[in-house]
């Protein structure tokens, strides 16, 4: 039986009269179409395109092209008059041509059609070829749905890397943000001293450290790329990094050693891998890092300004200790790229003693964020005085954590402002740590409240306004102000002439006309009551902030 003859008893599929094999594959790169069609000889191959082949079909008959196969990202074998009328009647296609002599046919060389062909010289059979390119198309889907399954199964890494290494033959290895080994290619020897350092020591030297982060991570900033690192003395072969970031957070580096292959089909092949690596890496991060609390969404909903019905958010509250929580402040505590994932573990577990465990912990677009509520009416609950002791002992001692904190909030609903205070806390938190390093000659400091931000925040051209008017709205002497209104009081009077008179308790009694003791008394009162101190020059600074806005609106 001719080959011809034999390979049209192959058929699958509707390519019509003389028909080879047709079938629909996986992802098959135009980089490693020429890496398959090494042991052929070659007389025409466009550079290097940007092609990817789903379909494959091959046709031995010589007597012109099928019907119907206007497929785009399909791949033909054909010969030369087949191929001809295939490139005409069907743009999205691409042909390997089969030519009888040792120069590509001239329509090939010097046309239009020159980069959707490959011509190589036939002198086997065609069954040779088409095996060849089945063989392509075939292993290529075995191993994507192997590595799927890995990754469907909740399968580790190493198991991933060992599924690979016939596929793309280099040594492959997998390390933490600390630059120590999790995962490599056991079943290939490693290329160089830098990388048998890694695999008897379990991390990498300090010369290979300081090139990653000099090389890769310098050019990769804080995303998931490809980066590829050219030969040179420490590496006489092209290196491929993939430092892998989730929710902005840097958790893994991949690195192939490129010592043989070419290294566009490598890089293929590598990305292939690496995609299942990321999404092991998604799953990791989602199941043991990402907290959600009960009513995760709703908070995330609520911080997005996204529209609630009033009955809709009732629901979803009612399954949850905020219907009796009275006061919250929001804790905004972003990781650093390089923090190391295993600490961030510890970090989140370590948040939920807050509060005396009176939080709801989640993440937020790479970063936690930590709900701290309470049912009490007591107004030193979430004092700041309070949560600065609380995250110095719990988050910033054992792990140098730092939050931004929102001011003390009553409605749940203005978890979009307390988010904007938290965060612009944090960011602005320069100016804060230069005056605690003046007034305490340090600026180590855990926590950064809105509350003390707010004077220099105002300072800033394009401030939102709205969030102004809501902070001020909020704070302890517009509560007082308020009090004073319903009681017929005058507190607010008396801690302005208190301020303004240097804390001089006999001055303040003498012009608003009280005993001195009285004037102590409210004091503090007052301080008890807040867990303030009338001693920080931070809180007075504040609170004379607050009482230029009271006279500019007329309330005092």
């Amino acid at each position: 039986m001719s080959d011809e003859s034999h390979a049209a008893n192959e058929t699958s599929g509707s390519l019509g009269s003389g028909a080879g094999t047709s079938m629909r594959f996986g992802d098959v790169s135009y980089a490693m179409l020429v890496e398959a069609l090494g042991p052929v000889e070659v007389l025409h191959a466009p550079p290097r395109q940007a092609l990817r082949f789903s379909w494959y079909a091959s046709i031995p008959s010589t007597g012109g092209a099928p019907k119907g196969e206007g497929r785009r990202n399909a791949l033909f074998l054909c010969h030369e008059e087949v191929a001809r009328n295939l490139l005409a009647n069907h743009p999205g296609c691409f042909c390997v041509v089969l030519v009888d002599g040792s120069q590509p046919p001239e329509w090939i060389a010097a046309g239009s059609l020159r980069n959707r062909v490959v011509a190589i010289r036939q002198n086997k059979r065609f069954y040779f070829y088409d095996s060849l390119l089945q063989s392509l198309f075939v292993n290529n889907l075995v191993w994507e749905n192997e590595m799927d399954r890995v990754v469907y199964n909740h399968g580790r890494i190493d198991r991933l890397i060992s599924l690979s290494e016939e596929t793309m033959g280099n040594f492959v290895c997998v390390t933490d943000t600390g630059y120590n080994l999790i995962a490599y290619s056991r079943g290939i020897e490693p290329p160089g001293e830098g990388f048998r350092h890694l695999v008897d020591n379990n991390c990498y030297d300090r010369c290979e450290v300081a090139e990653i982060e000099g090389k890769v991570l310098a050019a990769a900033g804080e995303k998931t790329q490809l980066v590829i690192c050219e030969p040179d003395e420490r590496h006489p072969y092209p290196t491929l990094h993939y430092p892998v970031f989730i929710d902005n957070a840097y958790l893994f580096h991949v690195v192939l050693a490129c010592t043989q292959g070419s290294l566009a089909c490598q890089q293929d092949l590598f990305l292939k891998f690496v995609k299942r690596v990321v999404a092991i890496a998604s799953e990791f991060w989602n199941t043991t890092v990402n907290l959600e609390s009960p009513w995760h969404r709703v908070l995330i909903g609520l911080i997005d300004g996204e529209p609630m019905t009033e009955d809709y958010l009732e629901a979803q509250l009612s399954k949850t200790a905020v219907p009796a929580s009275r006061q919250f402040r929001l804790l905004y505590l972003p990781f650093s790229s390089r923090k190391p994932f295993s600490e961030r573990s510890l970090v989140l577990e370590a948040s939920k003693n807050l509060n005396q465990g009176l939080v709801y912990p989640f993440m937020y677009q790479g970063s936690l964020l930590v709900l701290e509520h309470t049912a009490s009416s007591d107004d030193a609950a979430l004092s700041g005085n309070g949560v600065q002791r609380d995250i110095e002992e719990h988050l910033h001692r054992p792990f140098d954590m730092v939050a931004g904190a929102s001011q003390v909030f009553f409605d749940i609903e203005d978890l979009e402002q307390a988010y904007q205070q938290a965060t612009t806390a944090y960011a602005m938190r320069g100016p804060l740590k230069n005056e605690h390093e003046a007034l305490n000659g340090s600026a180590d400091i855990a926590c950064f409240p809105f509350e003390h931000v707010l004077k220099y925040y105002i300072l800033t051209e394009g401030h939102d306004a709205d969030l102004v008017e809501y902070s001020f709205g909020h704070s302890i002497l517009k509560r007082l102000a308020e009090e004073d209104k319903a009681a017929g009081t005058d507190l607010v009077r008396m801690i302005w002439v208190y301020l303004n008179n240097g804390r001089n308790a006999t001055e303040t009694s003498k012009l608003i006309h009280v005993h001195r003791n009285t004037v102590l008394y409210h004091i503090g009162r007052l301080e008890k009551r807040f867990d303030i101190s009338f001693d920080s020059p931070l809180l007075r600074s504040r609170m004379m902030l607050d009482y230029h806005r009271l006279l500019l609106e007329g309330d005092i």
